[in-house]
């Protein structure tokens, strides 16, 4: 076991002092995006990786652990800044390039991939726009996005990428890290492919979309000598307990890949996700909800073909499998409120870790990022509602622990305010979960409050940790109520699902969540504004329409206002299965859309309103936004507008964030007591 002894040394280096010119310091702090995105530790457990912001700029710096010393700052000279990052071996890593992109408010990867030793030497440009073709891959074009899906740890010379394509169907390949050279690997059968390898970096098999039902399926890969046996299973597919795995798609004539044979599929309605492949028992690991409301971690042993629930929680769905290749599925991650480990029996090195770790931060978040191959060092973030994340070295040698940088190092972690979960009864007798971050300023019960409703909306949540948003407007002196409306995700398909063709209707559950908190008098329901961001937006200015007097003001950032056009205008219709999508959820009576559009109830707005917006947003379209202003003031409704040139869905910039939430602040602050 470990000992507990927390070394005072930093790494002074990673440490980073910002410049605070600004007349807000408090919300420049909150407006800053965060320092170091990624630490992760060299094989030899000598050197570390640090994925850092610098000027607005995403380089990684190569440090000497002993030393302290800086080998190399990696930057791209060319447009472009680094992604995300991989340790090759102790003198050679891999690097994605991102560049910013408005309509999606982030970094988005360009799909090109390059190898340099640490020193900066011997640097290859892998995948992308200005690859090389290699000799012996003639078909095979290099200059495609690339996405790494696999490093095989035992290969020191390639990786497995796949290729992106537009029609979805996405192709693996080995590749070179030193001469770029290609090997076509596997063709999935299915589109938007993700895998499960063995620990040698054998693919085992795929789960994806049907492209015409957009059922979700898992196929074996035959070519895998472990696959082979499959095919022609003593299987009658009856039991429900059996392996099926054939040639073709069960109840179907249509063939497919003669490298793979089809094993299972569900609808997309219900979760199927492959998670890994365990070596040792040779079993998939799936989370499904095909039997339950609430998905569960279930096993499949392919040589038996036994299929077992190794875990669901009573009362929500499972966050995350806890696994390695060394020891299997060793636990869960549970979100109940407050966030939960839950570990299964069996010995497993990463288990007894993060075990004894829990005990020296209680009540975190736990997230490694690496381990040096012998096991000793290892690098991990810790992280909770008072804490954005700090990163941190376990060294097994010594029993020592070092911090080694902040995740967002421009806020105080010291003045941040606890984020408590609550649950309640809807008016319809449903138990709706939610969580309050109250004020740092004052008695919380006489504080404002802002009802700040999530995006989405159907399968995204709210959860305990830090949150950026509703701390910032706890510092300023506000409570901040947050809650997982039915359409939620994480608390079973029944729950996730009110939602559909009912987005005004799921509201109620926020004014229901509003008046069990006044009732038990934790905040005052009558000095409250609504704000919320996409469907947080319709949300905040649908609230306002439906329940004036609840309200003393609703500010909708890059908010839907009309739910007819958004089955024409923005990117929702061409994503695949896009029109699908938006019938189901939203429904296609016309009438009832107009019902529960903004744009078409804008007469019933009567409360102080304040619209932000990117002009390159396409995922709630900029022009309905435009139109929806042009409404109110046809009809003489006089409202704030901040529409922001060069961003889209969100905001990138510091200085835009900055600008926006100074004014978002005094919004508040003049309706607000």
């Amino acid at each position: 076991m470990f000992k507990s002894r927390i070394s005072k040394i930093f790494l002074s280096i990673l440490f980073l002092n910002i410049s605070l010119l600004y007349a807000n310091e408090n919300i420049q702090n909150f407006s800053n995006l965060p320092d170091i995105y990624d630490i992760q530790i060299s094989p030899n457990g000598e050197m570390i990786g640090v994925h850092r912001k610098v000027d607005d700029e995403l380089i990684l710096s190569i440090i000497n652990l002993e030393t302290k010393e800086l080998i190399y700052n990696h930057r791209f000279i060319k447009k472009g800044e680094i992604g995300d990052f991989w340790w090759l071996s102790d003198e050679r890593i891999l690097l994605s390039k991102v560049t910013k992109y408005a309509t999606r408010n982030s970094r988005f990867p360009t799909g090109e991939l390059y190898a340099v030793n640490i020193d900066g030497k011997k640097s290859i440009m892998l995948t992308g726009r200005q690859a090389k073709r290699s000799s012996d891959t003639v078909k095979d074009d290099p200059k495609q996005p690339a996405f790494v899906m696999d490093m095989l740890d035992e290969d020191d010379q390639h990786i497995i990428v796949q290729f992106y394509s537009s029609d979805g169907y996405f192709k693996l390949y080995k590749l070179n890290i030193y001469d770029g050279k290609m090997e076509r690997f596997a063709s999935p059968p299915v589109k938007y492919p993700f895998y499960a390898f063995d620990d040698t970096g054998n693919l085992v098999a795929v789960r994806g979309i049907d492209p015409d039902t957009y059922n979700f399926e898992i196929y074996i890969y035959k070519k895998n000598n472990l696959a082979n046996y499959l095919v022609g299973s003593a299987c009658s597919g009856q039991a429900t307990d059996c392996l099926e795995v054939t040639g073709k798609k069960t109840g179907s004539s249509k063939s497919t890949n003669p490298d793979w044979a089809f094993w299972k599929s569900t609808t997309w309605e219900e979760q199927l996700e492959l998670v890994a492949y365990n070596t040792e028992t040779k079993s998939l690991i799936t989370i499904e909800n095909t039997d339950s409301d609430l998905t569960g971690i279930y096993e499949t042993d392919l040589l038996s073909g036994q299929r077992q629930l190794m875990y669901r929680h009573n009362r929500v769905d499972i966050g995350s499998v806890l696994f390695d290749k060394d020891s299997g599925v060793y636990g869960a991650t549970i979100m109940d409120g407050y966030p939960s480990y839950i570990f299964f029996k069996g010995y497993s090195e990463q288990k007894e870790r993060l075990k004894y770790l829990q005990n020296i931060f209680p009540g975190s978040w736990l997230s490694p990022t690496s381990v040096s191959d012998d096991k000793k060092k290892s690098i991990f973030m810790v992280s909770s509602d008072t804490n954005p994340g700090i990163y941190y070295l376990l060294d097994r040698n010594n029993d020592q622990l070092t911090p080694l940088g902040k995740y967002w190092g421009s806020i105080d972690y010291n003045n941040l305010a606890t984020m408590d979960p609550f649950e309640f009864k809807s008016r319809d007798g449903a138990t709706i979960y939610g969580y309050i971050t109250k004020s740092k300023i004052g008695e919380s019960s006489k504080s404002p409050t802002i009802v700040h409703p999530h995006g989405g909306p159907e399968g995204i949540r709210d959860a305990w940790g830090f949150d950026h948003r509703s701390q910032m407007l706890a510092s300023e002196g506000f409570n901040v109520l947050q809650i997982n409306f039915r359409g939620s995700g994480g608390y079973g398909r029944k729950y996730e699902r009110f939602i559909r063709a009912n987005w005004d209707g799921v509201l109620n559950d926020l004014f229901d969540g509003m008046g069990y908190l006044h009732e038990n008098g934790i905040i005052d329901k009558y000095n409250s504004c609504v704000y919320g961001g996409s469907y947080g937006g319709y949300a905040a200015t649908q609230s306002a329409i439906m329940r004036p007097d609840l309200f003393k003001c609703s500010v909708s950032d890059v908010g839907v206002y009309d739910l007819v056009n958004l089955f024409n205008v923005g990117d929702i219709q061409d994503s695949r299965g896009g029109m699908v999508q938006l019938a189901i959820r939203l429904g296609d009576d016309e009438e009832r859309l107009k019902e529960m559009s903004p744009h078409y109830n804008a007469e019933k707005l009567k409360v102080p309103f304040f619209m932000i917006h990117g002009e390159k947003d396409i995922r709630a379209p900029y022009e309905d936004a435009v139109k929806f202003s042009k409404k109110l003031k046809s009809i003489g409704f006089e409202h704030k507008t901040l529409f922001i040139a060069k961003e889209g869905h969100g905001y990138s910039d510091e200085t835009v964030r900055y600008e926006s939430n100074m004014e978002l602040i005094d919004f508040f602050k003049e309706h607000l007591n």
